[in-house]
């Protein structure tokens, strides 16, 4: 895991609140939270299902907007970057766990692990060999050259994982 910040943190919100607005209708799913995840740290955010986790997990990836306050990556305030370096930030500092697994059908187990590295501009055999080893540890090595209609819910969440590790993000969020 990468430290990006003096002091530890990979991933910081400071007042954060969000409010969902249709029409006169205005839905508050939280306000005034902060929270500070460290390098090595693992944090849990459990609730009843709408309660906003989710949301917050969209949010501190910088994949949606606040209403207020603000997200901090690898000491980057996101709510500063342009759309561009929030998508280089993300695919440098975080990788995304997703509740469905998100491979693209068209690509096989083995590139879809790749892909972060390959987004990043690595070399295919370069990018290769820690999607490989990423693949083998989850237990697909066997399924390399699957694509995920042909993977089990498991074993597809299971490549979603290693495609979710393979950059050595300072931070994973797991929905």
């Amino acid at each position: 895991m990468n430290d990006f910040s003096n002091d530890g943190v990979v991933i910081r919100c400071d007042r954060l609140g969000k409010t969902y607005r249709e029409g006169d209708l205005c839905t508050p799913v939280f306000d005034q939270l902060d929270l500070a995840v460290r390098a090595g740290e693992t944090v849990s955010i459990v609730g009843a299902s709408g309660a906003g986790k989710s949301t917050l997990l969209h949010l501190l990836g910088g994949l949606d907007q606040a209403s207020s306050g603000d997200v901090y990556v690898a000491g980057q305030r996101i709510s500063s970057l342009g759309e561009r370096a929030r998508g280089e930030l993300r695919n440098r500092a975080l990788g995304f766990i997703y509740q469905f697994h998100h491979l693209l059908p068209e690509f096989t187990a083995l590139e879809n692990v790749m892909m972060p590295l390959l987004v990043r501009g690595t070399a295919v055999a370069e990018a290769r060999k820690p999607a490989l080893a990423l693949l083998e540890r989850v237990g697909l090595g066997h399924r390399l050259g699957h694509k995920p209609g042909e993977l089990s819910g498991g074993e597809g969440q299971r490549a979603a994982v290693a495609g979710a590790l393979v950059t050595r993000p300072a931070c994973v969020l797991g929905d």
